[in-house]
């Protein structure tokens, strides 16, 4: 297993100076600190949720709270997280993920997604996501801050029969983490050659998607409508970019996240929330979702 290759703290601190503040990287740590439920948060976690929030030192309470609490209670999305399991190495074969090597001229990291097994009855949306969630964490911990992030999803290739298998709370679930939880300024999220059925998928999505995620939601019935937001020149050599095709940036990051799996496991073990320590009302899955 290879070991990770954390951002470097300083080289963060060097980017962002004049807005990351150590001063108040040290002001989040007290606060951890005084929250006896939450685990232990290393000095570049602490920068990607100031990061994230845009330095509002209340606002990277609220994305750290969820985040841990998130991943302790829901089981739907962080309940098996071995990259060995059956179930995983199908949604391998199902998902190709990639993530751009080059970021867009505002700085801005892409991810790729696309459905390529066409087979329903191996299409699994909770086992995807935490797929996918388990390669963000990696490139999180490795590239450490950037500007912004974009996620493109190419439903080419998603039929009538996926439908009955994207499971209402299991989007919730997703929708929640990505607006409370996760790390990032998300700056993007594109579908591209939509499906005719997609006015069904956005019934589904729609009440759980706050305004600020309305607002940079962009469906895509071809792919050139794409192109404004992100350059085609940026996109693999199959969608008529000049970067290396699709899978083979997908296969480098499997093969790399699968490298990291120790670490996930290890990960999963210590960032863990106690709430038998919570000071605080106690959070539940159920009152999870009032945050917002």
């Amino acid at each position: 297993m290879k070991s990770i290759q954390f951002a470097n703290v300083e080289e963060q601190y060097r980017k962002y100076a004049g807005e990351l503040r150590t001063s108040d990287v040290q002001k989040l740590r007290e606060w951890v600190s005084s929250q006896p439920h939450l685990p232990p948060v290393t000095e570049l976690e602490l920068i990607l949720f100031l990061h994230s929030n845009y330095y509002d030192l209340e606002a990277a309470q609220r994305t750290i709270e969820c985040y841990y609490t998130f991943r302790t209670s829901c089981k739907n999305l962080f309940g098996n997280r071995n990259l060995e399991a059956k179930a995983i190495q199908m949604a391998m074969d199902v998902l190709d993920l990639a993530i751009l090597p080059e970021l867009t001229p505002e700085g801005y990291r892409v991810m790729l997604a696309k459905i390529v097994d066409p087979d329903a009855s191996k299409f699994s949306l909770s086992t995807i996501l935490t797929l996918a969630i388990m390669c963000v964490d990696i490139q999180l911990f490795e590239e450490g801050c950037n500007n912004g992030s974009i996620l493109i999803i190419d439903m080419d290739g998603i039929h009538l029969g996926h439908l009955p298998k994207l499971g209402i709370f299991t989007l919730k679930d997703l929708l929640y983490f990505i607006q409370e939880g996760l790390p990032i300024r998300l700056k993007g999220l594109h579908l591209a050659n939509v499906v005719p059925f997609i006015d069904r998928i956005m019934t589904m999505i729609r009440p759980f998607m706050k305004k600020e995620l309305l607002e940079i939601f962009h469906l895509h019935t071809s792919m050139q409508t794409l192109f404004p937001h992100i350059p085609q020149h940026l996109l693999p050599s199959d969608y008529g970019g000049i970067v290396r095709p699709r899978k083979v940036l997908r296969d480098n990051l499997y093969n790399h996240t699968t490298e990291c799996g120790d670490f996930l496991i290890n990960y999963d073990m210590i960032k863990r929330v106690d709430e038998s320590k919570r000071i605080a009302k106690q959070r539940t899955m159920a009152n999870l979702f009032g945050l917002f």
